[in-house]
């Protein structure tokens, strides 16, 4: 069977001080996106799971083999798989690839096996904060440690201009600057009513400084804002289709990695093939 897992932004993200088993509090209003990575299962006759990305060299102890392991823990389940998956989500991003790959499979395969999903702070804390957000599959109000899923409808239509650099932050080492920081106040935009603002923008450009310069090369180019989407290095603007577009085309794409227009969707679960 074949199913996407697409990725995300936030459209603002607060991170708290306060810890839960060594993770921070967040509060963040995130919607899932039209870019997505497709995922290839097939059960297997075998004693452990087989699983590739392309041809990118991804660690053994993945978000795909954590939900698989996690899923086999919590339900008399002994079956494995091979799985191959196809990334249009650039990792270390802020649009959370990682993260969606291992709530997309776990919603599928506990729709085809009839199993038990862990709960939301099992997912968090074994697998990663923003993976519960993925097996809601909808745009969300996020809290806790990023257990605590709270469905948003938004009526309006959200288009984004998103690029993403070649330059990556580790969301660890983002959490762990903004503990060494202490005090990033962030400035508070709003489009559309919505708020739009990032607390990670001081503690990523602290580690990648050379995003302050392309914010500013983006914001110059399209006299546009651009804001941060996770812990970087992803950036979006928002507008109309045809602003957007007009922008694009200020933009040197052989610069980054994606420069792409996205959309908000309003469900992120969607299987190609069983």
């Amino acid at each position: 069977m074949k199913i996407k897992s697409f990725g995300k932004i936030n459209l603002n993200l607060r991170v708290l001080d306060e810890l839960v088993n060594g993770l921070h509090k967040i509060e963040s209003l995130i919607v899932p996106i039209d870019l997505y990575d497709v995922i290839e299962i097939k059960e297997i006759k075998n004693d452990k799971d087989i699983i590739s990305f392309d041809s990118m060299n991804i660690p053994e102890n993945n978000t795909v083999s954590k939900s698989l392991n996690l899923l086999r823990e919590i339900n008399d389940f002994s079956k494995y798989f091979e799985i191959n998956i196809t990334k249009n989500i650039p990792t270390e991003s802020g649009l959370g690839g990682g993260s969606s790959n291992a709530g997309a499979l776990l919603s599928k395969l506990s729709e085809v096996y009839n199993l038990s999903i862990p709960s939301n702070e099992d997912v968090a804390q074994k697998i990663g904060s923003d993976v519960p957000f993925f097996i809601n599959g909808q745009p969300a109000f996020v809290t806790g440690i990023g257990d605590i899923i709270e469905p948003k409808k938004i009526d309006i239509e959200l288009n984004m201009l998103l690029v993403v650099p070649n330059e990556i932050v580790s969301t660890a080492k983002a959490f762990l600057e903004f503990d060494r920081l202490k005090n990033t106040s962030t400035l508070v935009n709003t489009y559309k009513d919505i708020k739009i603002f990032n607390d990670f923008w001081n503690p990523s450009t602290t580690i990648e400084p050379n995003l302050i310069k392309i914010k500013d090369y983006l914001e110059s180019s399209t006299d546009e804002e651009f804001f941060l989407s996770g812990s970087g290095s992803s950036m979006f603007c928002l507008g109309t289709l045809d602003n957007l577009q007009k922008k694009f085309d200020l933009i040197d794409e052989n610069q980054f990695r994606i420069v792409k227009i996205v959309k908000k969707i309003d469900f992120s679960l969607e299987t190609i093939s069983d």
